[in-house]
């Protein structure tokens, strides 16, 4: 079944990166309104520059998009960074950085849309999580990996509390993706990460946003406070 996203109001974070273009591209292909916001600047009227550790800026673009059209029907948490850190070297700087960007404006985000979707009796969150959360960081800090685990928790507790109002909230946990978040892996660490999967191979950003898409759908009206794996077999 095609997925129809026709009218839909929908606000992806991170729509600069790999995974965030990519899910630009295919929810205006399945008909949504789009609106990306990232701290890099963007290519259309609907999307909004900015820092989305800053509340301020969040509560001013929510407010704007529902101003404009009644609601925000889906919300995409792709917005993320991949720190390599080793745990002894890690600051607290980085460390609170990291948590703003990854997991608190997946907070905030969920806070300032949530009510709206209560107020419409419908919506959908789906927030970017890792296998590195599941494992703890393979190639990736453990500042990254613990931000991604909250995710999980995260989701799984805003899914009890607004299912109740016709809210579905579910989180996408890719493995490694070939995008440009892996450029700083050294090859040969990356070769053998790759081997170690049973696809032999790295997903792409299209694989993860098909995944991310279904459970922002109709198809998946049914499911809420879920994590589904993207990785190729690396977790099971």
């Amino acid at each position: 079944m095609e997925l129809n996203f026709q009218n839909k109001v929908v606000l992806v974070t991170g729509a600069a990166g790999g995974i965030g273009s990519c899910l630009i591209e295919e929810f205006t292909r399945t008909g949504a309104r789009i609106y990306g916001t990232d701290i890099i600047a963007g290519p259309s009227e609907n999307y909004f520059q900015g820092d989305i550790t800053d509340v301020t800026f969040l509560r001013s673009m929510v407010e704007r998009i529902i101003n404009m059209e009644g609601g925000i029907d889906v919300l995409v948490n792709s917005a993320g960074i991949c720190l390599r850190t080793p745990l002894k070297d890690i600051t607290r700087k980085e460390w609170e950085l990291l948590m703003d960007i990854n997991l608190t404006s997946v907070f905030l985000l969920t806070q300032l849309v949530v009510e709206n979707m209560k107020t419409q009796g419908s919506g959908t969150i789906v927030s970017l999580a890792s296998v590195a959360g599941k494992v703890g960081g393979i190639i990736a800090g453990t500042h990254y990996a613990v931000s991604k685990a909250g995710i999980e928790c995260f989701t799984k507790s805003a899914a009890k509390i607004y299912a109740p109002y016709g809210i579905t909230v579910n989180a996408v946990a890719p493995g490694i993706i070939d995008t440009s978040m892996q450029d700083d892996v050294p090859a040969d660490q990356m070769s053998s990460v790759l081997r170690s999967i049973p696809m032999q191979r790295a997903g792409t950003a299209k694989e993860v946003a098909a995944t991310v898409m279904f459970l922002a759908s109709g198809l998946a009206s049914y499911i809420t406070g879920q994590t589904i794996c993207v990785n190729g077999g690396n977790y099971m």
